[in-house]
């Protein structure tokens, strides 16, 4: 029987799919349309946040910067960690002291960032400590003082943040006389440590560089998400802050250790590794709307065994060609 479509039909058909038009365009173009609760979740956190709510106002950053309900927007991300960290939510403090230290969502600046790190480490978020330690330790931004390190270490340890403990022994098992100051408190201290202090060119070109890999900067050398030492002549070891990536029904927060070995005058070699510091499931709805069940993650907190490597070598010093695999790249510095 052939279908007959009338006016009263194509009337009820017009209703119909101007409601799902506008449905689809009240939600954010690249959060996931079928994850209604998130969306939800936004708008509510979002309403809380415009009526004054501190902790509102934190939860509005973090889903602008993860893009949970919402565009990815770092700079409306910053936006919200500035007002709450400005009252004195201390989340906040340590998200906008982070982003700062990175260069995401406003302009890099270390002194910024070792203020609200402290302000926040000072008040027992294990996340800031466990930063504020990093730097010490690397003495980026702040004169390396590894007593200093392994006191925040201590503390974020003490408060939650499980990798620390790692750091604690590493740094408490180096020779007496590595564990004091050494100042090395310029613009970009460690990498200027490093260039003076390395015999070959090659590293002064890998370390006098700020690394992208189309447009996004990588972990595993030096860039405005990572920090990198000297560890001999002739390698380097480069760590990286926290970072996130989502496979669709988990949010995982790791950091990136690299060690870079130079072969000869041009080629170099990367070996580098995630450390997974906490695994989240997300809420996912089937095509009725309904919540499925969250499965137990096969991601394991901690050093990841599986470890890879890239074989590089300098073109000039603004690009360096990497291959992994059957597959080649380039770098470019900033």
């Amino acid at each position: 029987m052939r279908y007959r479509f009338t006016p009263k039909t194509a009337s009820l058909f017009q209703i119909f799919f101007a409601f799902f038009l506008t449905l689809s365009l009240s939600l954010p173009l690249s959060a996931n349309q079928g994850d209604w609760v998130l969306v939800e979740r936004f708008d509510k956190q979002l309403a809380a946040a415009n009526a004054g709510k501190l902790k509102a106002m934190y939860d509005v950053g973090r889903l602008y910067e993860r893009g949970r309900g919402v565009d990815i927007n770092l700079v409306e991300a910053t936006k919200w960690y500035k007002k709450a960290s400005s009252a004195g939510q201390h989340n906040a403090q340590a998200r906008l002291g982070i982003m700062y230290f990175e260069g995401r969502g406003v302009k890099q600046n270390y002194k910024k960032a070792l203020q609200l790190l402290n302000a926040a480490a000072k008040n027992k978020v294990p996340s800031a400590q466990f930063q504020l330690a990093n730097m010490y330790e690397l003495g980026t931004g702040v004169p390396q003082n590894l007593k200093k390190a392994i006191y925040w270490y201590s503390e974020s340890d003490k408060y939650g943040y499980y990798l620390a403990k790692d750091r604690i022994t590493r740094l408490k098992n180096l020779p007496a006389a590595t564990t004091g100051t050494v100042n090395r408190t310029a613009a970009k201290p460690a990498r200027k440590s490093v260039r003076s202090a390395s015999p070959t060119a090659i590293l002064s070109t890998i370390t006098n560089g700020q690394w992208f890999k189309r447009r996004k900067a990588v972990a595993y050398l030096p860039s405005n998400i990572s920090n990198c030492v000297n560890g001999s002549a002739n390698t380097l070891h480069c760590i990286s802050t926290s970072q996130e990536r989502s496979t669709g029904t988990e949010l995982i927060n790791y950091y990136v250790e690299s060690r870079i070995t130079v072969k000869n005058k041009t080629s170099f070699d990367i070996v580098y590794s995630n450390n997974v510091l906490s695994v989240e499931s997300l809420s996912i709805e089937d095509g009725d709307g309904n919540l499925l069940e969250k499965t137990t993650s096969r991601i394991k907190k901690g050093k990841q065994g599986k470890k890879r490597k890239l074989s590089c070598r300098i073109k000039n010093k603004n690009i360096i060609s990497c291959t992994k695999g059957s597959s080649t790249f380039d770098l470019v510095s900033r």
